[in-house]
């Protein structure tokens, strides 16, 4: 199945309030559970500011080249995550307690992609690599933010923050149900983050 997006643009959605996201009877908290529960193995870093190509490791299954990476430059960063910023979910809007902490999470997602290549609005037909930090062990794209009423960083995968962002009612309570872990990819590679591939396959 594919997961079906609607962007936000001329259409009023439903506000999701972060009180929704408490339920009294729960133990865990739903949006820990989107997001992946704990903290996923910890990621490589990049040796600056700005992340770097890196080797694929030989579990890897990817068909991302390394060296056809081309890094936004600050501008072009600032202006991907404007665009972006329009098109967010009134829930990311709710969840974030600040619109510079929404913000930083879309930068990340900015420096970490191809400057050809859009996640949120780039043709299906094409693959939106990550280039931003991956988990050790299996690979999977990631990055840092700090949650609302947290203190510390948490890793969470780039799938599953972009469909928080951006998803519809229906694709989010869907996706509230796959398992703690990256959502799988139509296109088999789980170094793309492009939202048009997400799939809602267990």
């Amino acid at each position: 199945l594919w997961l079906k997006l609607r962007l936000n643009g001329g259409t009023i959605l439903a506000t999701l309030f972060l009180d929704m996201f408490q339920c009294r009877m729960c133990a865990e908290n739903p949006l820990a559970k989107l997001f992946g529960g704990g903290e996923p193995t910890q990621p490589t870093k990049p040796k600056s500011g700005t992340p770097k190509p890196r080797r694929k490791q030989s579990n890897s299954t990817s068909t991302r080249r390394d060296e056809e990476f081309h890094p936004r430059s600050d501008e072009e960063v600032m202006a991907a995550v404007e665009q972006w910023e329009k098109y967010a979910h009134p829930r990311a809007r709710e969840f974030f307690s600040s619109p510079e902490m929404l913000r930083e999470v879309l930068v990340q997602v900015a420096r970490g992609t191809d400057k050809n290549h859009d996640p949120v609005f780039g043709p299906e037909s094409k693959c939106v690599f990550w280039f931003g930090d991956v988990t050790k062990e299996n690979q999977w794209a990631v990055l840092k933010m700090i949650k609302p009423r947290e203190q510390q960083e948490s890793v969470t995968y780039v799938n599953r923050v972009l469909a928080f962002i951006f998803a519809t009612d229906d694709s989010f309570e869907a996706l509230m149900r796959l398992p703690k872990e990256p959502f799988k990819m139509n296109c088999n590679d789980q170094l793309c983050v492009h939202l048009a591939h997400i799939s809602l396959a267990v």
